[in-house]
């Protein structure tokens, strides 16, 4: 039984000081107990806060950050980033695939996330025909997490159609689409791999309410009943029209009048919500995956934070197109957006937590916990003894109150500051490097050599 001691710790209870960890073989905690006594375990000085879920992350585009700024239209949006988006997958090979997500995950960690929701969709060759494993491209993805020690939730992401209605997919899409059936062969291939895999957590996710018809959704839903089940939806405001232009209602209000969303889903963006939508959401315990430097990336538009959370809805965060890959810039991104709309400061608290750091950084670790269905909410007894340690001798942190810790992270330099990082009580980022840096990022280098050269 592994222990280690903490001068200062978060956790789920609070902040509280000289507590030691006892954490099981399989890196979960078994005990917490008071005491200045840490002869028997290593010592983790300055302060720890629990690692942060990353609930939506395309591993793929890390690769492409900074390529597809340039206007290409006099009305540049989503719709033409996704062409350089497409473009760029057209090119990767499962090798390419395992070296982007060992970097990405890597420099997550390094940002402070401690666990990652893949949604998966790059799933068939350049061609568009299957592989004959038609899990190669997920074992790709998954042999990249286990490469940088992040435990992952593997979201394989079921494609049919281009729009509502089942429209016929694109060109560029060829590498997405499946069947039912193939689906149920991917999935079931991908559940073998999950029994053997401590680190994999497995999920269900319809792409998109224009990728994915209602019978097919009603179908999903049927694959694992337990498991995170994640969707985009109501991310931009052409989706909205369309929407109503074939089903006659707007995406939400369409989901909740065909489906029971309950707890288990996870709403990506879900951007533009109206007012009842967004007391249904909150009623159903749905989480809502919010990634706004993504979203601010896209153009997509500002979340109602303020009016979803007076009704106590739950949320966590994700990097998505991983242009950022740090917890702290994104959660201070999500508050300064909402500062912007409100004209106001201090916006996203709450009476328990008025202080905001605090209580962003807990609501976004307890509805990112959820969304990927695995035990990462906080440290606490049968968590998973993932953290962060924060260096107290940072002039930004030095002499002040553990109080105002979260605020400093969130919303100083600090959030650059070199951090240590353990996942279940492994020491795998140690004063911001990781401990298997130099040979990710050559292998990432080699493969990203090849890549840009065919660009």
């Amino acid at each position: 039984m592994q222990q280690l001691h903490f001068e200062q710790i978060l956790l789920a209870t609070g902040w509280d000081k000289d507590i030691t960890l006892k954490i099981d073989p399989s890196g979960y905690i078994q005990s917490i107990e008071r005491t200045k006594s840490h002869e028997m375990g290593e010592t983790i000085t300055g302060a720890a806060i629990p690692g942060m879920p990353n609930l939506h992350s395309h591993a793929f585009q890390r690769a492409m950050a900074g390529l597809a700024e340039k206007r290409s239209s006099p009305t540049d949006s989503f719709w033409s980033w996704r062409k350089v988006m497409y473009g760029f997958l057209d090119m990767l090979e499962p090798e390419d695939v395992t070296a982007i997500t060992a970097q990405l995950y890597m420099e997550l960690m390094r940002g402070g996330y401690t666990a990652v929701a893949e949604f998966h969709y790059l799933h068939h060759s350049r061609t568009g025909q299957p592989y004959e494993d038609m899990s190669l491209m997920s074992q790709a993805v998954i042999e990249g997490a286990r490469v940088a020690g992040m435990p992952i939730t593997l979201l394989p992401v079921f494609y049919a159609h281009a729009g509502f209605g089942g429209l016929p997919p694109e060109s560029g899409q060829r590498r997405f689409i499946n069947t039912l059936d193939n689906y149920q062969e991917l999935f079931s291939a991908l559940q073998r791999l999950e029994m053997q895999d401590p680190n994999l957590t497995l999920g269900v996710a319809p792409h998109s309410l224009r990728a994915a018809t209602k019978e097919e959704i009603v179908e999903l839903l049927k694959f694992s009943p337990e498991t995170p089940f994640h969707i985009h939806i109501a991310e931009q405001q052409k989706e909205i029209e369309d929407c109503i232009a074939s089903y006659g209602r707007r995406p939400v209000e369409w989901l909740y009048e065909n489906f029971d969303v309950n707890k288990r889903w996870c709403l990506v963006h879900a951007t533009h919500l109206t007012d009842a939508e967004i007391i249904q959401t909150a009623k159903s315990k749905a989480v809502v995956g919010l990634c706004p430097l993504t979203e601010a990336n896209l153009g997509d538009g500002i979340f109602p934070a303020k009016r979803f959370i007076s009704e106590e809805g739950s949320f966590g965060i994700g990097s998505d197109s991983n242009i950022c890959l740090n917890v702290a810039r994104e959660l201070e991104s999500l508050e300064y957006g909402q500062r912007l709309l409100h004209q106001e400061r201090n916006v996203l608290t709450s009476t328990a937590f008025p202080n905001t750091g605090h209580f962003l950084y807990k609501k976004s670790m307890s509805g990112g916990a959820r969304a990927l269905g695995q035990p990462h909410g906080g440290l606490q007894v049968g968590a998973r003894a993932n953290f962060v340690t924060l260096d107290l001798e940072h002039p930004d942190f030095y002499g002040r109150d553990q109080e105002n810790f979260l605020n400093i992270l969130l919303f100083s330099a600090a959030a650059d500051f070199k951090t240590d990082v353990y996942i279940a009580g492994e020491k795998m980022v140690a004063q911001g490097r990781h401990k298997r840096e130099e040979e990710i990022t050559r292998t990432y280098k080699a493969h990203m050599s090849k890549l840009l050269a065919n660009l």
